[in-house]
């Protein structure tokens, strides 16, 4: 199987590289049992890759509960309930391997994630030596160049311009992601996306439109074959 050759990488984070995911589904879980309201897999999965205050906003109206708790109020105790978990999240298989193997020819990567400057550094505690080596690192939570966050295409778009070297076109950029959101705004940003869906929040299969336009989907990194993006095969 192959691809359209690729010269940029860019990843998401949050459960693509990093199993912060379950750490958010359990904190919106014990903080929405406070305002008597579930945390549905249906819900985990439209909040998926927005950006952190954005998500909080919008989890707050669609259960209407904004007369019990205001967005500010609510992303107090979801930080620090959060900010506690990610100490424990580990890497996702595959996740280290993918990433040294392409800074180790030379090919340009970067992070692109929703998460903001106030959380983030604690998601890397336990993987700075590896995740730090990506040096170009989008936090669309809170940056100010990224007017819309996913599932817009802003975010891609502008990690893409910031590549020292900017790709000729937006088709030779691979995106790697996890959530549905976060390939919409790949795909609608002109890249080509693998998914890596955690098919107990979202499968792709039950959606055979979406399916239809998603680059390919793996079921872990560890599957992904750099040569079929005509990039440098694993030794």
């Amino acid at each position: 199987m192959s691809f359209s050759p690729v010269t940029h990488v860019i990843f998401d984070f949050d459960g693509l590289l990093v199993d912060t995911e379950s750490a958010y589904t359990q904190a919106n879980s014990e903080l929405l049992k406070k305002y008597g309201k579930v945390f549905t897999m249906d819900l985990k999965r439209r909040q998926m890759g927005k950006r952190h205050d954005e998500s909080i906003r919008w989890l707050i109206n669609e259960l209407n509960i904004g007369d019990l708790v205001t967005p500010e109020e609510y992303s107090l105790q979801y930080d620090a309930i959060l900010i506690e978990m990610f100490k424990q999240s580990p890497a996702m298989p595959g996740a280290e391997k993918l990433v040294r193997h392409l800074i180790h020819h030379h090919i340009p990567i970067a992070l692109c994630t929703g998460s903001c400057s106030r959380t983030f550094p604690t998601k890397l505690d336990n993987h700075r030596d590896w995740v730090d080596m990506i040096k170009l690192q989008v936090l669309s939570g809170d940056d100010p160049e990224v007017k819309h966050g996913k599932p817009h295409p802003d975010p891609f778009l502008v990690t893409m311009r910031r590549f020292p070297d900017v790709p000729d076109n937006a088709g030779k950029v691979l995106v790697f992601e996890d959530s549905y959101n976060g390939v919409l705004s790949a795909l609608d940003a002109g890249m080509q996306c693998v998914m890596v869906p955690e098919r107990s929040i979202y499968d792709p299969d039950q959606d055979p439109e979406f399916k239809k336009r998603v680059t390919l989907i793996l079921d872990s990194l560890e599957h992904f074959k750099p040569e079929d993006f005509g990039l440098p095969a694993y030794d």
